[in-house]
């Protein structure tokens, strides 16, 4: 499957890129963050999962919707989504 991952704010510099292209084999957001954490020396699960579960404070859309109000780290992708990953974000 062939999606396209954007990356913003800290996260964007953490990469080295604001977005690319993946191909990868699964069909959820928690195997596209595996594949990423493959190509990117392994800082995006570290950032993102804990627990099993989508930290707190980490926003990931799949073609622009939340996926908390999904299935979360379980939601099904398909060909051509759009996955934005947003950095642990905190501030008032």
């Amino acid at each position: 499957m062939k999606v396209k991952a954007e990356f913003f704010a800290t996260l964007r510099e953490k990469v080295g890129t604001a977005s690319t292209e993946v191909s990868f084999s699964g069909n959820t957001v928690m195997d596209l963050i595996a594949a990423l954490d493959e190509m990117f020396g392994g800082i995006l699960k570290e950032l993102m999962v804990e627990g099993g579960e989508l930290r707190e404070l980490v926003k990931i859309l799949v073609n622009g919707k939340d996926v908390r109000g999904i299935k979360g780290l379980y939601t099904e992708l398909k060909e051509g989504d759009g996955v934005s990953f947003f950095p642990p974000v905190a501030g008032g």
